[in-house]
This record gives C-alpha cells, structure tokens and sequence, in this order.
C-alpha cells in the first residue's frame, strides 16, 4: 500500500471544489469553439514539501488525461512579482515604503520598441512599492527589475521553484511573467516565502508499505528544504502580499465575496489577451497555485479572465472550506497561535 500526503479532513470534497467552482465561472466567460475551460492547481506543504492536493484538470477521461498541475506549463503572469520585489527588497537598495513613479515607459531595442502597459491602461503617478504590488502595477515592476538586475531575480526563481534556470528570458519581460511554470512550481516558490525562505523539494508519498506495515520504499521529505531567502525578508513579503487581499488590492473583491478570514497572502496573475488566469498564495501551513485556461493557448478567456476575477475567488473558496472545521495557523513571522494546527500526523 501507499502512504500518501495527508491532506486535511474531507479530501475528496476539497479536490473536487476546483473544477465545480469552474462551472459557477462559465457565464461570465466567453464561449470558445471546440475548447475546453481547463484548471491546474496545487497544494504544498510549506515546512516539507509534501503535495496536499493536486487539480490536474475539469475531469479525468480518455480524451483529457493531462495532469496539468504537474505536466504542464504555462505563462505565470504578475504572479512571479513577489520573486522580483523579493530581489530588491534583499538587495538593500528599495524598501516596501519607498516610492516610483508609474508612467508610460518605452525600450528601444534597436528598430523595435517596447513599452509595458498596465492592466487597467491607466498611470497613477507616484506610488509606494507595496501599493505596486498590491495594485500589480507592471510598469513599477518593470522598472524596479531594471534596477535590480535580471540574474539575481532568475537566481531567485530558480532556487525558489526548483525550475532551471535556462527556462528564465534575461530581459525586462521577465518582470511580466512571460517565462513558464507548472501550478506545481509556482506553489513550492510560494511555499518558499511561507517557509521562512526555506525551498521545500514536493513529495508524493510518504512510504510505500506491505500489507504488514513493512517499508517496501521509503519516501517523505528529500532533506531539509534548502536556505533561498533570508526569514526577515519572508516576513516583509508576507506583510506587503497580504494586502493583495486587502482594500485596494487586485483580489480584494475575492476575498471580499468569498468572506476569506483566514490569514493567507497571495498575487494574482494574467497574461497577455487573457489567455492564463492565475493565483498563486498561502497560508500558516500551506501554500497553493491555481491556474485558469485553455490547453490552445490561441483561445482567450476574454475580458473578465483575470486572475482577480477568475482565479482568486476559486482559490479564496478553496481555502475556506479547507479551514472549515479545524483552526487556523499564523502566517509566517506573527504571533504563534494557542493550540495544535498541523496538517496530518
């Protein structure tokens, strides 16, 4: 037999909480010829790795046997800024209060240019670097990179994620999330920021054991998860990703509508025509990645496709209901809380 990760009580009702929210999305999304709304979610443990929970699609059957938590990989979007202000924030050059000015930007390359736009299309000025992230201002992000340095971040993502290195573009796009990665990826890079900056390596089984309870093959944590970020700087990003939740955030309103009490921190992420949904986040013991999408990566999920709009309420239910019955945990860096919160034996 197989000891899996345990995953906290009910779990099959929380596995199958992903795709049946999809279907309560599906007005609100355009209808696309011949393609299939698709989801790819999962759920870390932050202290050790161990998978909680994988979404690999709507349903399993011969024509749709992709795991896409795991097998595959997509643009993450705005989701990978906390990875680039994490970079800058260690660097000792910015801090969560200083300020930038977010206004219409243009590289020249050459005979091409580029000029990165914000979501909404609009310019706010002089903003503080937390409202830029809580606002999932691009051009602050672009420039806040620029200043940074592309190695450092993509040194970052690497360790965090466990993704190659070579996966990573070395230019300024980078701060956009043009790169891909796997529900499964993103959620152990969060996990990271959950840890205390620790990377915990995921794993499936905990053993797999004969009828007599013999260890056949031993499984379980692979080591202890490697040092990436300082825990102070864990804790400053926590403190600023927890307003993407909060009033003024881009998933506030999710959080609102899915009366979200938990303590949890994310970013939300969409890309380019609204081709990929994301939200990406945690908890004081887990951390969870949600994608949103069509396998074509040609077919739009249209104008109310974004991550605020169409991953972060899923990803805000699937959290509630996960703390449903049991008490929550801090998140890293605050008050311990009183009693026993633990995810499994």
């Amino acid at each position: 037999r197989a000891s899996a990760s345990p995953l906290c009580p009910s779990r099959r009702s929380r596995l199958k909480l992903l795709p049946a929210a999809l279907l309560v999305l599906l007005p609100a999304l355009p209808a696309a010829a011949e393609a299939r709304l698709e989801v790819g979610g999962s759920v870390v443990r932050s202290t050790d790795g161990a998978i909680l929970a994988l979404a690999g699609g709507t349903g399993f059957n011969f024509q749709n046997q992709l795991i896409r938590a795991v097998d595959s990989r997509r643009p993450v979007g705005s989701s990978v800024k906390p990875f680039v202000y994490a970079a800058a924030f260690g660097s000792g050059r910015f801090k969560p209060e200083d300020t930038m000015v977010d206004e219409q930007l243009t590289y020249r390359f050459g005979r091409k240019t580029w000029s990165p736009q914000n979501y909404d299309k609009k310019y706010r000025g002089a903003v503080t670097l937390s409202t830029a992230v809580h606002q999932s201002i691009n051009t602050v992000a672009v420039r806040v990179l620029e200043r940074t340095g592309v190695e450092p971040v993509i040194r970052l993502l690497s360790a965090a994620t466990g993704a190659p290195e070579r996966r990573f573009q070395r230019d300024l796009t980078l701060a956009l999330g043009t790169f891909d990665l796997s529900p499964l990826e993103l959620a152990r890079g969060y996990a990271t920021l959950a840890n205390g900056g620790k990377s915990p390596v995921p794993y499936f089984l905990r053993a797999v054991e004969d009828r007599e309870a013999k260890v056949l093959l031993p499984g379980g944590p692979q080591g202890e998860p490697a040092p990436v970020l300082e825990p102070a700087l864990c804790s400053t990003m926590t403190a600023v990703l927890r307003g993407v939740l909060g009033p003024g955030g881009s998933a506030h309103g999710a959080a609102l509508r899915a009366g979200l009490t938990v303590p949890a921190a994310g970013k939300t992420g969409t890309t380019s025509d609204y081709r990929d949904a994301w939200f990406a986040g945690y908890t004081g013991e887990f951390a969870a990645a949600l994608w949103i999408g069509y396998d074509d990566m040609r077919v739009s999920l249209g104008p109310e496709g974004a991550g605020g709009r169409v991953a972060a309420p899923i990803w805000m239910s699937f959290v509630k209901a996960a703390y449903r019955n049991r008490p929550t945990r801090p998140l890293f860096d605050e008050a311990p809380a009183s009693g026993s919160n633990n995810l499994g034996p």
